[in-house]
């Protein structure tokens, strides 16, 4: 193979290589929150969920939500989850995937027991695709 061949043949390797790279899900989906931090688990929280695109919320794992759009763009989510050794899970609904995740931030919290939780700098939502 010439000197000229095998410089084509390596340029479509790594452009084959960089194409099956981009793994990023496109389309309509879900991203998944976990609600973690001390204190927990948590039995309860109230959480705002705001972004580009953001479709709805619903629960998973057995947390149990109720909604309410406010108006701004911003959609403010109760979440419960009555199973004493569940975490509080949940989806967000967005129309592409490929765009940042959702802007999430946690309200309230209450422990399994329903006392309330100080809200501070060391609790917050694991999001996942």
């Amino acid at each position: 193979m010439t000197r000229r061949a095998s410089g084509w043949v390596f340029a479509l390797f790594l452009a084959l290589v960089v194409a099956g790279c981009d793994r990023t899900p496109s389309g309509e989906g879900d991203w998944t929150a976990t609600l973690e931090g001390p204190g927990g688990p948590f039995g309860a929280a109230v959480v705002m969920v705001s972004g580009e695109g953001v479709l709805g919320v619903s629960g998973a794992g057995g947390t149990l939500t109720w909604t309410e759009e406010t108006g701004d763009g911003e959609i403010r989510v109760v979440l419960v989850q009555p199973a004493s050794s569940g975490g509080v899970h949940f989806r967000v609904r967005v129309r592409e995937l490929a765009d940042p995740a959702p802007s999430v931030a946690i309200i309230q919290l209450a422990g399994t027991d329903d006392e309330l939780v100080t809200v501070g700098g060391q609790h917050y939502l694991r999001m996942r695709r």
